[in-house]
């Protein structure tokens, strides 16, 4: 039998379906970039790029992400910010990524995590849906700006660090379009509401959750095969908010032009 050609060896099977795992341990680079990539079509050496799905699990750590707030005016900042790996509060058991933030007047805060994946073709599109675990001891269809009602889970995606930047209007905000509150951009999903029915609407007890969306969202990989997602919840309520996040997964596919 001939033996394989250098381009066959580095192709690797389009129905071949890749499964990473993302947890505290895992290590992945701390840099983004500015440009928009064009894909290497003509690289007789890259291999194909696959479906693939990535499993974020905060029980087993937060190490390589990063908390931030967005969505406020100068001069008025959320308080009570934080961000930890704690245990999840009784009846769950485990640990999860605490988040927690007060708006008193501003009505809109997004409380965000962010870190960076690798393992991609470079400079290839692909499409990501999201399927996020947290737990939250919020209410849903208590009415008016309610906790449960009036905070949104989302997720976004992007060939470019994600971080909070200043915007005109002395307002901050994310360095890409997630839209605001419930409301997606082309870049970030609203993923659904906090609350769970079934809970008291002025708090009790924890529950474990999943909200997703199957709306995709188009995100390039760079030159190094990279890009960062952003896990969080964006809220319309004029009060303290505290949920953990549990873990995530991350559906990815190779985007096919329309």
């Amino acid at each position: 039998m001939a033996p394989h050609t250098l381009r066959e060896m580095m192709t690797i099977p389009k129905k071949a379906i890749a499964a990473l795992s993302v947890a505290g341990l895992f290590t992945l680079s701390a840099c983004g970039g500015g440009w928009v990539p064009v894909p290497d079509m003509f690289n007789p050496h890259l291999p194909d790029p696959v479906a693939s799905t990535v499993t974020v699990d905060f029980n087993n750590g937060i190490d390589g992400w990063h908390g931030d707030v967005a969505d406020y005016r100068a001069g008025n900042p959320p308080t009570e910010v934080a961000f930890a790996w704690k245990d999840l509060p009784a009846p769950l058991s485990g640990k999860g990524y605490y988040m927690a933030s007060h708006n008193d007047k501003a009505n809109d805060v997004l409380t965000y995590v962010t870190r960076q994946l690798d393992g991609f073709v470079k400079n290839t599109h692909y499409d990501v849906t999201f399927e996020l675990r947290y737990a939250t001891n919020a209410g849903s269809g208590c009415g008016g700006a309610s906790r449960g009602d009036n905070i949104y889970m989302v997720a976004a995606a992007s060939y470019n660090n994600i971080e909070t930047v200043w915007q005109p209007g002395s307002r901050t905000g994310v360095n890409l379009d997630r839209g605001n509150q419930g409301v997606s951009g082309t870049m970030g999903k609203v993923l659904g509401t906090q609350g769970v029915p079934g809970l008291a609407c002025d708090g009790g007890t924890w529950v474990g959750t999943t909200t997703r969306t199957s709306e995709p969202i188009e995100v390039s990989a760079d030159k190094d095969g990279r890009f960062w997602i952003m896990l969080g919840n964006d809220s319309g309520f004029e009060g303290t908010n505290a949920v953990y996040l549990q873990g995530a997964t991350v559906h990815i596919t190779p985007h096919r032009a329309q």
